[in-house]
């Protein structure tokens, strides 16, 4: 006889407070709660999420979209993790075509410039941190994206995509895990045709005696389930219908022995879950069996249920799971064993209520349209948060029907489930078909749907024993919160001594030049921090102190690389518009990137003769300074004779005293610094670089083409550093035109250009307000608006306004984002161009 155990008197609050246990129960629980929190706590995950302005462009394009960084557990936008890396991947091959680097808070905004060269051809956008790069590249952002030419010629697709008309594959999942004999089980099924899609499908069971037992047929995208009962000594063969009539057969999974089966009912009752458990051996004495319901790594409820009993139903409150998506439920034996389990997806309508209208009471082409963006959260209340937005040409780009967006990925596709093997960590199983039908309310059967999904994609055996076994996988990749340099400084032989200080400087015009200084481990490891530069930078970097420090090398490690990936398969074609509207789109395309090159090239206007009488200013880009306090010019006669540089310059500079420190050496002082008294020297500068007073007493004096002393209001630039003056020494060898600088680099100094953070462009749309030259072109965009940092205030409202372009009928808009809670909202709307 079943035994419905009431929840009440098995709830046991993770607080402390509940129900009292034995000692070795209770141990079992804490047991099994505290290994989610250390996994929880030591192993915090990250999700992004891209947006972007329209699935598919022409080569020359530029793709524009916005970056959302969350806590996986708690889906807060992130904070830990500052630097967000996105790669544009050549499919086919796996190859990486172009990366950027953005600077996150949690948001980023970022573009990649497509080159009108890029080959036609499947690319995917994939996003990640470093810090997720510890776990399974199945965790990182994905998403495929067309790039065309502008021909059907140069690799388009066909305009018609055939359904295959085989099935391929399909896959069986008894539910909880495993089929038991003499117990009926739930068994569900997808089946798959060569594209990977969904493929509809009929067939039936028999089992080793040709008996029939069960009869199935999908009901969504290729899914279905049916009931069996193994019995003892048999096997059982699926028989699956192909499109030609004929049949093949798959063998079901074998049946244990003996052990435990669950069932759950997610559908029937909307405050409810019941859970079925049955237990083909119960025992004499009563054991208790824990079950722990938990939600993204947090626990929601631990349950019991006894071993002695051959079944029993749990009643689980709808009200006690913490938030929408993926909850995990999983049946323990009496040591702390998985014995069954099951994943769901809890719907409790907490996210986003966007809406969209438009001020206007008309649509022209060229015309201003004014949109309002009003967002609440599932009490109506006000909510502030980002968002962004996409406005494209109905004609020119198609969606596809019930396509990803932020919603159903951070609460269905990204989901994690935490399985320590092979790269620690995977997450559902596949690429989702359609993921937002599970979202919609006019759909009818999608919760039954949606159950289906997680016993298929979302089915799962066991990923407990790792967990449980203590072997958990070390982290390699730290948490960046900022930019990076890292590497190691050795001597020939691979030695080094210790606590030698390595000094970086890191300047660009018209910003605050970046000093700082590390300390070498004694393996000769080196890092630098928190660090904050865009685009293409130039860095420093020389050894200050140390024994031997002449002979030393700089090597810096090359960073993130920019390694190859798996090409991802999508199991869903990307939709194109007709063919007269995919013609359309790209001979529009084409003619607005053609106009585009025009205007640049007749940006560059003639100008009138001007004669200029007086002496032309010469700034030297080698320098940060535009003007010296004092200037001293080498010529043969002052070098030739000279051993030191220093000795050379003494007596010929006003204010600069040189003293000698032996062994050909020097040390200098500038008067009128403080630097006398106090014994302090000045910053010194090797062709606009820092450089230490070893560098400078080992240079060859004719090597030099002059000598700059900045003293007073002129060293200020260098903030602090140029507080006891600078020394600026500009060598001959090294060219005024060579970004790099210095073409010769004395041991222990390196000079490199570094990468920083992407920078940020604004999407440009025309502005018809007055009239203007360049709008006697035609203006056929896809992509009529793009804005990714919307922020809505305390009402829950923002706005937005832009230009129509020539384009008339529907245009839709597309709108996605997050509150500062961690609740995200889509909103789809359309308006009419006349």
């Amino acid at each position: 006889m079943k035994r419905i155990i009431s929840y009440s008197l098995l709830l046991l609050l993770i607080s402390g407070l509940g129900v009292s246990v034995s000692a070795q129960s209770g141990a079992i629980y804490n047991h099994l709660v505290s290994t989610l929190r250390k996994t929880q706590e030591q192993y915090p995950q990250e999700k992004v999420y891209l947006h972007f302005d329209k699935p598919y462009y022409v080569a020359g394009e530029t793709i524009w979209f916005k970056a959302y960084l969350f806590d996986a557990s708690y889906h807060t936008l992130d904070s830990a993790s500052r630097v967000l890396y996105v790669d544009l991947i050549h499919s086919a091959t796996g190859k990486v075509v172009l990366q950027k680097k953005l600077k996150s808070s949690g948001v980023a905004s970022g573009d990649f410039q497509l080159p009108d060269t890029l080959s036609a051809d499947t690319y995917h956008v994939r996003a990640y941190t470093q810090y997720m790069r510890n776990f399974s590249e199945n965790l990182f952002f994905e998403k495929n994206i067309k790039i065309f030419q502008d021909s059907p010629s140069t690799g388009n697709p066909e305009f018609t995509s055939e359904m295959p008309s085989s099935i391929t594959t399909i896959s069986f999942f008894p539910e909880g895990g495993n089929l038991v004999e003499n117990i009926e089980s739930r068994v569900a099924f997808k089946a798959r045709n060569k594209k990977g899609q969904g493929f509809d499908v009929e067939g039936f069971v028999l089992d080793n005696l040709k008996d029939t037992v069960a009869s199935f047929h999908s009901v969504h995208l290729g899914m279905g389930v049916f009931n069996i009962k193994p019995m003892a000594g048999k096997s059982y063969t699926a028989f699956i219908k192909k499109g030609d009539g004929s049949y093949f057969s798959q063998m079901l999974p074998k049946a244990q022995e003996v052990g435990y089966t669950i069932t759950i009912d997610n559908v029937t009752f909307k405050d409810k879950i019941r859970l079925f458990v049955q237990n083909s051996s119960p025992t004499t004495t009563s054991q208790e069996l824990p079950i722990i319901i938990q939600q993204r790594g947090k626990v929601c409820m631990v349950l019991k249920g006894s071993s002695s009993e051959k079944s029993f139903t749990v009643n689980i409150p709808r009200t006690q799971i913490l938030d929408d998506g993926i909850t995990q439920i999983t049946l323990f034996s009496p040591d702390g064993k998985p014995l069954a389990e099951r994943l769901i997806f809890v719907e409790q309508n907490k996210q986003l209520q966007v809406k969209v209208k438009s001020k206007n009471s008309q649509h022209n082409t060229r015309g201003k349209t004014e949109l309002e963006l009003e967002v609440t959260d599932e009490q109506g209340k006000p909510v502030q948060g980002s968002f962004s937005m996409a406005v494209t040409d109905d004609a020119q780009v198609q969606h596809e029907s019930f396509a990803e967006n932020i919603k159903t990925y951070l609460l269905l596709n990204s989901d994690i489930r935490e399985e320590f093997s092979g790269r620690n960590y995977t997450q559902l199983t596949g690429t989702i078909e359609q993921p937002r039908y599970y979202f919609e309310s006019s759909n009818a059967n999608r919760l039954w749907y949606l159950d289906l999904l997680m016993m298929t994609q979302g089915w799962r055996r066991f990923n407990w024993n790792q967990m449980l076994g203590n072997t958990l996988p070390e982290l390699k990749y730290d948490i960046e919160d900022g930019l990076t340099i890292k590497g190691k400084a050795l001597r020939p032989n691979g030695k080094v001594s210790e606590n030698i200080n390595l000094s970086l400087m890191m300047a660009k015009p018209n910003t605050e030049p970046v000093f700082k200084t590390v300390l070498v481990d004694a393996s000769g490891n080196f890092k630098y921090n928190s660090l904050n530069f865009t685009d293409s930078t130039e860095a420093y970097l020389q050894v200050l102190k140390g024994s031997g420090t002449r002979n030393i090398s700089i090597n810096l490690d090359e960073g993130l690389d920019l390694y190859w990936s798996t090409p991802l398969q999508i199991p869903k074609d990307i939709r194109y518009p007709d063919e007269k509207g995919f013609e359309f789109f790209l001979r529009k395309t084409r003619e607005a990137l053609t106009i585009e090159k025009n205007d640049i090239l007749n940006k560059t206007q003639e100008l009138k003769e001007v004669t200029v009488s007086a002496k032309r200013e010469v700034i030297d880009n080698r320098n940060l300074y535009i003007k010296a306090s004092n200037t001293l010019k080498i010529n043969e006669s002052i070098c030739v004779g000279a051993f030191n540089v220093l000795q050379m310059i003494s007596g010929r500079i006003p204010g600069v005293q040189v003293y000698s420190n032996g062994e050909r050496t020097y040390t200098v002082y500038i008067f009128g610094q403080g630097s006398v008294a106090l014994k302090a020297t000045p910053l010194f500068l090797l062709d606009g670089l820092q450089v230490s007073l070893e560098v400078i007493n080992n240079l060859t004096p004719c090597e030099i083409e002059k000598v700059d002393v900045l003293k007073g209001v002129d060293a200020g630039i260098y903030g602090v550093l140029g507080g006891n003056g600078v020394l600026s020494f500009l060598s001959r060898t090294s060219n005024v035109n060579n970004v790099n600088r210095i073409k010769f680099a004395p041991a222990g100094v390196k000079v490199v250009k570094l990468l920083g953070y992407a920078m940020e462009r604004e999407f440009e749309s025309p502005q018809y307000i007055e009239a203007k030259p360049q709008h006697v072109n035609p203006d056929y965009r896809s992509t009529i608006f793009w804005k990714s940092n919307i922020v809505t205030n305390h009402e829950g409202k923002a706005s937005v306004t832009y230009f129509n372009s020539d384009n008339r009928g529907k245009m839709s808009v597309q709108v996605e984002g997050v509150s500062h809670s961690g609740r995200v909202g889509v909103a789809n709307f359309q308006y009419e161009v006349k």
